[in-house]
């Protein structure tokens, strides 16, 4: 008898630790652009309750998304499906769909409307994966599961198929919108907060240096027109009446702030985190978007989204602690498309490097083509260290694909700048197990990924065609930093990991079953 009472016990006992354990909510944030550097640069400015507090009190380690090069959205669903790109199918902001003969965005769809405003809505069809969202609404019917990003394709990558919601800033009307794949229509206190305008607030603020906002703005603004001081300001109004955007607040820190906003009123309005019944909740930040290599590293901008971003992070975790509960979530933040040193500032090193021009390679390979096997339109589409071959031009020349193929590798390497180059062949009929090969394997999709692959040289970065080319973008910083903060966080967790380990890591805090597609 006493034996029985004792197993229950003991059975009540695991079960209470358990729950203890186990977290009400999961906050995932990625930064996108950010240089992890920044973090020890600038720690002795950060507070204590931001970044610090992730560092000082949580654990750090090393992961490896493991694959040729690190994209915004790739790593998205890296990160919360646990699998490589050559298994989830998002290889890249775009690829050519051969069946189609077109491009075909990652995450838009003809099939789906806005919600908010006109136009093509945004899915996660494309994604060929269960992400922690779905192991978690699978485990339970009530969990929650939002998301929201500077841009929609992190958001919908984020979130997955299962999320109740995902949210990205319109650049149209520089409110919060979502897609009608989630919902008829957007939640009625979205649409009162949209009314509030926020996005207006700060651009008729201007951007300056957060240590200059109490002092006197419009003699800064001239200061900086006429270049003195080391100040900054930027005139956001006028760029908006030029450009007719809200793009332009992607450029600036505030973009972060509206998010952390945004984020705060959701916890509160759709209750995340206050039952036993786990939520979700993902959050994009931005290191300047599109204008991310317009400054240098130590550049006074960018030291100003460390200390905005610091702020933002800082009132989020005290918004947690007083909606959730200290003890009751648990947070995890890592970057994406980690942002690279540049020719010009390792030019100060005394290193070797440059920007290699995809768009200047292929007018030559297309002549050395035309030259070899006649005139003829022989690539199809290049973007994101790939190259896409028509195949059907050169079956109706009876032309060898291999041969075609290997022809193009030998032409590329010949280049500056590039250190490898690899061929659709090589890669679906050998295996590695070491290198840069192995690399390009765990980005290689058979279906969706291009003929050629190439890597360029660590100092060498990807020339872009416009301040706005997001093709050509990516980063070849693939070890990045993860920092695990809150519930059920172990202190005997190894310091490096893949981050493919990150979903089971996160399912196992949470005691739920790792999605089957995740297990390999």
């Amino acid at each position: 008898m006493k034996k029985g009472l004792l197993g229950v016990l003991l059975i009540l006992n695991i079960g209470f630790v358990a729950a203890e354990n186990k977290s009400r909510l999961v906050v995932g944030i990625t930064v996108n652009h950010f240089y992890p550097e920044w973090l020890m640069i600038y720690r002795n400015a950060l507070t204590e309750g931001g970044f610090n507090r992730l560092l000082s009190q949580g654990k750090k380690i090393m992961a490896d998304y493991s694959y040729l090069y690190s994209q915004t959205g790739v790593d998205q669903a890296t990160i919360y499906t646990g699998l490589l790109p050559a298994e989830h199918g998002i290889i890249a902001h775009q690829w050519y769909d051969r069946l189609r003969n077109k491009r075909q965005d990652n995450v838009l769809s003809n099939e789906s409307r806005l919600l908010g405003e006109e136009g093509a809505g945004l899915t996660p069809d494309w994604l060929q994966a269960m992400t922690l969202g779905c192991a978690m609404k699978m485990n339970n019917v009530f969990s929650k599961v939002y998301s929201i990003g500077v841009n929609g394709e992190e958001a919908v990558l984020s979130g997955g198929s299962c999320a109740n919601l995902a949210l990205w800033l319109s650049e149209n009307t520089g409110k919060w919108i979502s897609s009608d794949y989630y919902a008829d229509s957007l939640p009625s206190w979205l649409s009162v907060y949209n009314t509030k305008l926020e996005s207006d607030f700060f651009i008729h603020k201007g951007w300056m240096s957060l240590e200059d906002e109490s002092g006197n703005s419009m003699a800064l603004k001239l200061k900086s027109k006429v270049g003195l001081g080391n100040s900054f300001y930027y005139d956001l109004a006028q760029a908006k009446r030029k450009y007719d955007t809200y793009r332009i607040l992607k450029a600036t820190p505030y973009v972060n702030t509206l998010v952390t906003d945004l984020a705060i009123e959701l916890i509160k309005n759709e209750q995340l985190g206050v039952d036993n019944d786990a939520d979700l909740l993902t959050l994009n930040f931005s290191s300047l978007d599109y204008m991310n290599r317009d400054f240098g590293v130590y550049a006074r901008e960018f030291q100003d989204v460390v200390m905005r971003l610091d702020r933002d992070v800082e009132r989020f975790l005290a918004a947690l602690d007083q909606k959730v509960g200290a003890g009751n979530y648990t947070v995890f933040l890592t970057f994406s498309e980690a942002r690279e040193l540049l020719p010009e500032e390792l030019s100060k090193m005394r290193l070797s490097s440059d920007y290699f021009s995809i768009f200047k390679a292929v007018a030559l390979l297309k002549s050395f083509l035309n030259l070899i096997y006649g005139e003829g339109d022989w690539v199809l589409d290049y973007d994101a260290a790939q190259i896409y071959l028509n195949r059907t031009l050169i079956e109706e020349k009876k032309i060898s694909l291999k041969d075609i193929q290997d022809k193009v590798a030998d032409f590329l390497i010949e280049f500056e700048g590039v250190s490898r180059v690899l061929t659709a062949h090589s890669l679906t009929h050998n295996t590695s197990s070491a290198g840069v090969e192995v690399l390009c394997q765990n980005a290689y999709s058979q279906k969706r990924s291009g003929d050629i692959l190439y890597a360029l040289q660590p100092t060498w970065i990807p020339a872009l065609k416009d301040r706005e080319d997001g093709y050509a973008r990516y980063s070849k910083r693939c070890k990045v930093p993860l920092y695990l903060y809150g519930a059920g966080i172990s202190a005997d967790i190894k310091e490096e990991c893949l981050m493919t380990s990150l979903l089971p890591m996160l399912c196992d805090i949470l005691c739920i079953p790792v999605p089957y597609t995740a297990v390999k």
